[in-house]
């Protein structure tokens, strides 16, 4: 009906996904509107070349988001129109990626024995035919190893994961009267399932919302209800990352870059549940889900000591003077008591200075006085403790925002969606001696090169991200550059910044 309506000229305007082209013929529209940058130079000419086909011109416009990305290239459209479209990244020898197509292979042909695939040698072909026969999904006759399962092994092949698990979304369905079974509604692969389909977790599927009741990682499977609810759901996540092996590293301005095998470790701990268009918080929920573990590739920038010692001499701090409120010096005096009148990290007592109080929690992550200059959120330090602490916190401010700017902005350069690359910042990370930290990696396990690419082209992603929070309209950081680059979602932006500027050099 689309295509007819199109051809006759009675349908003007086609409201659709990125899929529309998909055999419909629409040859004759004269404009494309693309809301939101499409992720890749390729997939921007694809969409705009929707139009325009005959011998009329056309118009192509993009709608740019408040993402970061967007912003950049509204920003900078002559980055955009005179770049090549991406080269599409993919690691054939990842052990999960090599499984699959060695038995979607050996379904067309039989493999010879010391026949090689690929540039895989003749040893590890062997070990992986003596693994494949191990499975039960071919069998060894004379010098043949040929197919045995009964089923197509490319169905077992998702175009979305390379990992093979999966965990069933199953929904109750009235049988009779007195009982209900359970009907599957889709599926998402088991490392996903962690922060999509943990229990409280809003899901969508087919313009549905679902709640999600139960999730069984033994049985695979999450069970999910219908609802009606106006908020999305958030989690909220521990992540540790340990290095496996460093496979390069080198010197950079500011610190160093290196890539290699890391082991990522992560745990839900809870979500957020977040009003829809208004993006309010209703509520944070826990939770205990067992921590699951990523071997990936990873891509990490550490700052040099200088570089800290630099940062921390500049004084960073953006945000206004706080009002404590008119009971501050009785809370203050209160909690230097409770405290012994001594620094709560060095023991130093009080001589006639008085030591300072420090909120543990910002201040400014409070809606009130009284909640924020709560006795179980105060600590007494010395001045120089004080200091250090403050130091820390805009440091761990400016590497969350530096890890949000350059997350954002990787699939620039690479043939990717964003949730292809996982972000991280560590104050003191162990794959640096205790520095900090920020890494991106490859959240496909065993990883296919994105990292990779990242540590080779470190210095242009250094300055494209300068360029992007330098030119962002905002005071003290937002979604399109540094995000939620403070401790407890705000601020970041001036520390980001610096941070940058040491990096681009």
């Amino acid at each position: 009906m689309i295509e007819e309506g199109l051809r006759k000229g009675v349908v003007r305007v086609v409201v659709a996904t990125n899929a529309l082209e998909l055999g419909i013929d629409i040859g004759g529209m004269e404009a494309s509107l693309m809301v939101g940058y499409p992720g890749t130079v390729a997939g921007t000419w694809q969409e705009a070349g929707r139009s325009g086909r005959g011998d009329k011109p056309s118009l192509a416009v993009l709608v740019a988001s408040p993402n970061p990305l967007d912003q950049y290239l509204a920003q900078h459209p002559d980055y955009f129109f005179t770049r090549s479209p991406e080269h599409g990244m993919i690691n054939p020898d990842n052990l999960l990626i090599l499984l699959g197509h060695l038995r979607c292979a050996a379904f067309e042909l039989p493999f010879r024995k010391g026949e090689v695939f690929g540039s895989v040698t003749p040893s590890d072909m062997q070990e992986l035919l003596d693994f494949l026969q191990s499975e039960g999904v071919i069998h060894e006759s004379g010098d043949k190893y040929f197919w045995m399962a009964d089923k197509y092994p490319a169905q077992s092949v998702s175009l979305r994961s390379a990992s093979t698990e999966r965990v069933l979304l199953q929904i109750p369905r009235l049988e009779d009267n007195t009982s209900y079974s359970l009907q599957t509604i889709g599926e998402v692969d088991v490392s996903s399932s962690y922060w999509l389909t943990h229990p409280g977790a809003v899901y969508m599927h087919e313009g549905v919302t679902y709640l999600v009741k139960e999730l069984d990682l033994e049985k695979k499977q999450a069970t999910l209800e219908q609802t009606g609810v106006d908020y999305y759901t958030e989690p909220r996540r521990e992540v540790g990352v340990q290095q496996i092996s460093r496979l390069a590293q080198s010197t950079v301005p500011g610190g160093e870059k290196a890539f290699g095998e890391i082991l990522v470790t992560t745990q839900i701990i809870g979500f957020r549940k977040i009003r829809w268009h208004t993006n309010e918080t209703l509520g944070v929920e826990n939770l205990l889900l067992p921590p699951s573990d990523l071997n990936t590739i990873g891509y990490w920038l550490s700052l040099a000591d200088e570089t800290v010692a630099r940062l921390r001499d500049e004084g960073l701090w953006s945000s206004k003077p706080n009002d404590y409120g008119p009971l501050w010096e009785r809370q203050r005096g209160m909690a230097r008591a409770r405290d012994g009148f001594r620094c709560q990290v060095c023991g130093l007592a009080e001589d006639n200075n008085e030591h300072h109080v420090h909120h543990k929690i910002p201040f400014r992550m409070f809606e009130t006085a009284d909640q924020a200059n709560q006795l179980t959120n105060l600590i007494t330090l010395c001045s120089s403790c004080h200091r250090k602490v403050e130091t820390a916190v805009r440091v761990r401010s400016g590497l969350a925002g530096l890890a949000f700017t350059l997350g954002n902005l990787a699939p620039l350069f690479l043939m990717c969606d964003i949730g292809d690359i996982g972000i991280h910042s560590d104050p003191q990370s162990s794959l640096a001696e205790g520095k900090p930290t920020v890494i991106l990696y490859d959240l496909i396990p065993g990883g296919i090169g994105l990292s990779e690419r990242l540590f080779d082209i470190h210095s242009e992603l250094m300055i494209r991200g300068r360029e992007l929070v330098e030119c962002c309209g905002c005071e003290d950081g937002c979604p399109s550059c540094v995000g939620p680059g403070g401790e407890g979602g705000s601020g970041g932006k001036r520390e980001t910044l610096a941070i940058l500027k040491e990096l681009s050099m």
